[in-house]
């Protein structure tokens, strides 16, 4: 198997709209491409929002502000769609230990929006719902978010799951974890797919690896164990393939705390993340300053489609063929 590139490109123009973006998310609904992205000034500053662009005839929109959060900035949007509603989740807080997760919806294919609302009335415990990556649909219907919270000292990671197109949610127990460093924090953003009458998650650490858990309930999970991907405490992506393999986009860098991003590459795994095959560059550059970063993927099962933060000044998007 291997990913052809048929296609690459920025988002929008650069320098036009915002001095800072990151956090991109993708989804590909009927023949239109979605990426929403937070930009601003700078990650946490209050005039920071919520965007999204749509690719339609092969032709990226205007950024359109999505978010109307007068002096609290936003983070981490999220696109999910189920049986024709397409949801928009994302971050809303001062800091990230106190964010509270707010979702619209469109019914209409994203032409109109509904208004933001809690996605879990009255939560305080710093964020329900995906965190990063995009939720998945298990062969049961059910709805399955990768959801994860940070402490100054202790970051942990858990799942939401919903039984009713989500309404309402159920959260898991804690991923374990016992690899913990002396300077604390954990695992966080994890990226998910079901396999064999399981889900399984690969998660962001700060161990210098990326972790592997996997639950047959949803409820229970095993703890978190080190694979063999380095991880340079920053956001990964997968998609699962028609065939059973399982692509991860991540940073190919191995560092304890924070690592460089200048690289952004794609490995497989035949065998649910228990090994996989060597790394595949995306992009990179020998600047260790130069940061891509992020990744979102989906797959329509022909093509994946990849989009990431480029230098924090924009979002590249990639399209390949599954060979």
């Amino acid at each position: 198997m291997k990913l052809v590139e048929i296609e690459n490109g920025l988002i929008f123009e650069e320098g036009k709209f915002f001095a800072q973006c990151h956090a991109s998310t993708v989804l590909k609904y009927q023949d239109k491409l979605f990426c929403a992205f937070f930009a601003g000034t700078k990650e946490g500053d209050d005039d920071v929002r919520i965007y999204l662009c749509v690719n339609e005839n092969g032709k990226w929109s205007d950024p359109e502000q999505m978010s109307f959060t007068n002096n609290v900035p936003c983070w981490n949007p999220v696109l999910y769609e189920k049986d024709g509603v397409i949801y928009l989740f994302f971050k809303a807080g001062k800091r990230i230990p106190i964010w509270r997760t707010l979702v619209r919806t469109s019914t209409d294919g994203g032409k109109t929006w509904s208004d933001a609302v809690p996605l879990v009335k009255g939560d305080r415990s710093g964020g329900r719902g995906p965190v990063k990556n995009k939720a998945i649909t298990l062969s049961d219907g059910r709805t399955v978010a990768p959801a994860s919270v940070e402490n100054a000292r202790h970051w942990d990671s858990f799942i939401d799951f919903s039984s009713d197109n989500c309404k309402t949610w159920q959260k898991s127990e804690i991923i374990g974890f016992n690899h913990r460093n002396a300077q604390g924090k954990g695992i966080i953003q994890p990226t998910l797919w079901e396999a064999d009458g399981k889900v399984y998650a690969l998660l962001r650490s700060t161990e210098g690896y990326v972790l592997r858990s996997e639950s047959e309930d949803l409820v229970h999970w095993t703890p978190a164990e080190k694979t063999e991907m380095p991880n340079n405490n920053s956001g990964i992506d997968c998609v699962k393939l028609p065939d059973g393999k399982v692509v991860v986009f991540h940073n190919p860098i191995s560092e304890a705390g924070w690592g460089d991003r200048n690289i952004i590459s794609y490995a497989v795994t035949e065998d649910n993340a228990k090994t996989f095959l060597p790394p595949v560059d995306v992009e990179r550059d020998e600047d260790k300053d130069a940061e891509f970063s992020y990744p979102a993927a989906v797959t329509d099962g022909e093509f994946v489609y990849l989009t990431y933060t480029h230098y924090r000044r924009n979002v590249m998007y990639r399209k390949f063929r599954i060979e």
